[in-house]
Order: structure tokens, then C-alpha cells, then sequence
């Protein structure tokens, strides 16, 4: 708390010493970053730090008390409000994410509203001098809060993750030449470093964007941040002290230091979001190159040992066939379960071929549903029937529990899929069940049924339970269970493409609950139609 009062109170003083206006709003404003990072970083009881920082400064500048409280309210409920979209939206704080970056951008737009419409309402109430329109005033305001969202809180953001600085000299050296070149470019785009005509006729901001890129390429989102950084820091400098290519021409008509300071914070937001996009899109880039990588691992794996056991079961069975034991009852039986054992093994290999296929056609947003009627017990039956044999091995059993006490439970569903999803709910509850009861049960409610299976096994952390709805991801067991991963990703795009949800609580150590919770008609769809997931 007296960290983030420190550090909200030094920066804001840096901040009102450009050119503020009514001595409170200035387009350059670093606490709004700070602030959004703080409550989203340590959750809604810092915005105390907050308030009082803000006041502090306010009151600092000669407003009256309550107009001071009055912006700091605004100040404060910025950052809550900034912390409530991007919970909404699903904002992760490592950036790496296209989506994180619209999400803060999103965020940054919208909650900066709040503060300088209630600092606007503070300061005309309180009738200080403002030397220009309110719409300017709240503009001035609204642009150095957005800045500040846009490229101090991001900054904070990706800093604040675990890090290990890199060892290999070749790197830092490559890292000290990029930070001079930006200095040297900067000074010269926004300082007038080299007044000479032909700097000036290559001065333009764009000269600054290939060093920015080399920046985010290279030392991916928290380079990029520093490197945005510095540019903002020189560029802010220099036109400040009429400097550079947003100071404007001079004379009667040369613009004042908010309006130099507004055209170059302007430059920076989009510079920064720009960046954080690439940097995002790069991430994503690689991490589709490290799922793809994966993938052939896994799959590998996966498929050679079903491969060894059936080479090895088809061997026996060939060695008794070919030889002159085929009089020898016990060499047949033999050879019968040899068989047994490779028409089984067969089908794994069929079951996770037809697993990487459906990921194919979900990767090309193409899955064939042909809706049918089914009555819900019968389905559920059908598969628990199918089952039972390998929960009561894994000493479990599954017990059916359907309310349909007001009449029997009839579905429109594409049967095939739904059985899928439910076979892999209740084959993953004996795998993981720790040999206790599983309850495969079912319920209608409002037009919807929900198909419910719960298991007492070893449950499944807070954390992974998002996690483990992503392809080629398991849950951690202490004995390596098989499989590629992909059941319950399949499994939950199968439920959106029915209109349904496939969503789990859990607690370690307590068991897991899955739900199936879908609309109980599909509309009948023409095979091969896609279906957007």
C-alpha cells in the first residue's frame, strides 16, 4: 500500500509538470497506469492506496478538498472499473494474446472516461481557470489517462511475470546496440539532434518503427515495453521543449504546449497498441508452433504403443496359426485371445485417429451434426452398459441416476457426438475416480437438460480447470494415464456446436463434477453445412 502511494504520488508529479491545465489535468499522466496495474495485479482493496494518493496530489496543486476528493474518486474508480472489463473480458496479464491486447486497449478507452468526466464536473463546479473550453480540457485529460493506461500498465504487466535475464553475452550486446540506436533516432526525430536538411527531410515518426519492431521481434513484450518507453520518454521531452516533429511551426500561430504534447501523446498510443499487437501476434505464432510441435510428440507416442502391442499380439497369433499346433486346444485359445487382444487394440488406434480427425475438421470450423430424437436414458444407458466392465476393474462402479419423474426425457441431438462427449466424461471419471462411485445422472430444466458426471477421485485444481478444456492437455496424475489430450476439448466444441456448455467443478482431493448442459432441440442442419465453433 505505501509502495503504490509512493510510486502513484512520484509520478503524478512528474506528470503535472507539463503545461497542466487548472493545475490538475495534463496530457501526460503515468498514475493511471500505475493505478490499473496495482488493483488488477493485487486485486480492488488496494484502491485505498489509490484514493489517497490522489487527493494528496490534487489538493497539492491549491484545489479545494472536495474537488480533490471528487477527482480522486474519479481516479479511483477508473482503475476499478479498467480491473471489472478486463475480468469480462478475459484479459490474461502475460499479453501474449491478440485478444489481451484489444481487451486493455478496450479497457483503457472506456474506463478513462470515468475520470476525466468526474474531474471536468470538479473543476467547473469549482470554478477554476481553464484558459480554454471544457471539451479540450476533457479531451486533455482523457488523452494523457489513456497514454498512461496504454503503455504503463502493460509495462508493469509483463515485468511483473518471473524472469530470468539470459545469459548469452550476444544477446545483452545486441540489446545495449538497439537502446542506442532508439536514443540516437529519437533524439533526432524528437530533439532535433542533426538539423541538417537531409536528417530533416528523413525525420518523419516513421523512422522510429523499424527499430520498435526489431525491438518486439527480438525481445518479444517486455523488450518492446522498455523500448516504448524510451521513445515516449524522449519524444515527451523534446516536444515539450518545442523540440522535434510535433513542435509545430513558430510564430503567432505556433501551438501551445498541451496541443504540442496532445499531437505527440496521440503518436504514442497508437505507436504503443500497434506494437502490442505485433508483439501479441507473434506470441500466438509461437505458441501454435510449440502446440504444433507437441502435437507430433504426443501423437507419436500415442500411436506406436497401441502399434507395439498389436505387432506383438498379431505375432503371437501368426507364430500358433503357422506352426503345427493348431490340434493343441490351449495354443488356439491361445491364438483366439491374441486376437481378441489385437481387435482391441485396434480399436484404440481407431478412437485416436478419429480424435485427431475431429481436431482437423474443428481447425477448419467444419462439424457434421445430423440431429436425431433420443430418449436420454436410453443414451445413457447404452454407454454406462458399455463401461462397466472397465469401471468395475478400476473397482468403481456407475450408478444412473435420471429425473424424469414428469415424463421421459427426449433430445434432439446428433447421438454420435453426445455419446462421444459422454463416453469420455465417464471413461475420464474411471481413469481419475480413485475406484469410488460414479454418478452418471440427468435433469431437464427450462427447455435445456444437463447431463451430470461426477466422480470421488482426486479432483482437479483451481487452476487447471480451464486449462484442461485445451487441446492436448491432461490432468496431472501420479500414474501416467494415455491419450492425446484432446477428450474434453472436443468435448466442449461439440457442446457450443449444440448450443451447450461443458463446464467442471472440483476441489483436489474431493472428486470432479462435469456438466453437459444443452438446449434440448437442434435445429436439423444439412450434413457437411459448417458450423461455426
Amino acid at each position: 500500500m505505501l509502495a503504490l502511494f509512493v510510486v502513484y504520488v512520484g509520478t503524478a508529479r512528474v506528470g503535472l509538470t507539463f503545461d497542466p491545465l487548472a493545475g490538475v489535468a495534463t496530457t501526460v499522466w503515468p498514475p493511471t497506469g500505475v493505478a490499473i496495474a496495482a488493483i488488477c495485479l493485487g486485486g480492488r482493496n488496494r484502491w485505498p492506496a489509490v484514493f489517497l494518493a490522489a487527493f494528496v496530489v490534487n489538493a497539492a496543486t491549491g484545489a479545494p478538498h472536495w474537488t480533490s476528493a471528487l477527482i480522486a474518486l474519479g481516479n479511483t474508480a477508473e482503475a476499478l472499473v479498467a480491473r471489472e472489463i478486463l475480468v469480462r473480458l478475459r484479459w490474461r496479464r502475460d499479453m501474449e494474446r491478440v485478444h489481451d491486447v484489444f481487451a486493455l486497449s478496450a479497457a483503457a478507452l472506456a474506463a478513462t472516461t470515468v475520470s476525466a468526466s468526474l474531474g471536468t464536473i470538479a473543476v467547473w463546479l469549482a470554478h477554476l481557470p481553464i484558459n480554454d473550453s471544457y471539451g479540450l480540457f476533457w479531451m486533455v485529460w482523457w488523452v494523457g489517462d489513456v497514454l498512461g493506461a496504454l503503455l504503463i500498465a502493460p509495462l508493469i504487466f509483463v515485468w511483473s511475470r518471473p524472469w530470468r535475464p539470459g545469459s548469452e553475452p550476444a544477446r545483452w550486446l545486441e540489446g545495449l546496440v538497439l537502446a542506442l540506436l532508439l536514443t540516437i533516432v529519437g533524439l533526432a526525430v524528437f530533439h532535433d539532434l542533426f538539423p541538417t536538411k537531409v536528417v530533416r527531410l528523413a525525420r518523419g515518426s516513421y523512422s522510429i518503427w523499424p527499430l520498435l519492431i526489431w525491438a518486439v521481434v527480438r525481445f518479444r513484450q517486455r523488450g518492446g515495453m522498455l523500448a516504448l518507453l524510451l521513445v515516449s520518454l524522449i519524444a515527451i521531452s523534446g516536444t515539450a521543449a518545442g523540440h522535434g516533429l510535433f513542435a509545430g511551426a513558430g510564430g503567432i500561430h505556433a501551438p501551445t504546449p498541451h496541443e504540442r504534447l496532445f499531437r505527440v501523446q496521440c503518436f504514442m498510443a497508437v505507436t504503443a497498441v500497434s506494437m502490442m499487437f505485433l508483439a501479441a501476434a507473434l506470441a500466438e505464432r509461437r505458441q501454435a508452433i510449440l502446440a504444433r510441435d507437441e502435437f507430433i510428440s504426443i501423437a507419436s507416442h500415442e500411436l506406436k504403443t497401441p502399434l507395439t502391442a498389436l505387432r506383438l499380439r498379431l505375432a503371437t497369433a501368426l507364430k500358433v496359426l503357422g506352426g503345427e499346433r493348431l490340434a493343441d486346444p490351449a495354443a488356439v485359445e491361445k491364438a483366439a485371445r491374441a486376437v481378441t487382444a489385437a481387435t482391441s487394440t485396434t480399436d484404440r488406434l481407431g478412437r485416436l485417429i478419429e480424435d485427431l480427425l475431429d481436431v482437423s475438421r474443428l481447425t477448419a470450423r467444419r462439424l457434421d451434426l445430423l440431429p436425431e430424437e433420443i430418449p436420454v436414458r436410453d443414451l445413457l444407458g447404452e454407454v454406462a452398459a458399455r463401461l462397466r466392465e472397465a469401471a468395475a476393474e478400476a473397482g468403481s462402479s456407475v450408478v444412473i441416476d435420471i429425473d424424469d419423474a414428469e415424463g421421459p426425457l427426449i433430445a434432439t441431438w446428433d447421438r454420435g457426438r453426445i455419446e462421444q462427449v459422454v463416453t469420455n466424461l465417464l471413461s475420464n471419471a474411471i481413469k481419475y475416480g480413485s475406484g469410488r462411485e460414479i454418478t452418471l445422472a440427468a435433469r431437464a430444466d427450462h427447455g435445456r437438460i444437463s447431463i451430470v458426471v461426477r466422480d470421488g477421485g482426486i479432483g482437479i485444481a483451481k487452476g487447471d480447470q480451464e486449462r484442461i478444456f485445451q487441446a492436448f492437455e491432461r490432468v496431472e496424475s501420479v500414474h501416467r494415464v494415455g491419450g492425446l489430450g484432446l477428450g474434453l476439448y472436443i468435448g466442449r466444441q461439440i457442446a457450443g456446436a449444440h448450443g451447450g456448455t461443458l463446464r467442471v467443478t472440483s476441489e483436489p482431493g474431493h472428486g470432479s463434477t462435469f456438466v453437459l448442459d444443452l438446449p434440448r432441440r437442434l435445429a436439423p442442419r444439412i450434413p457437411g453445412a459448417e458450423s461455426e465453433l
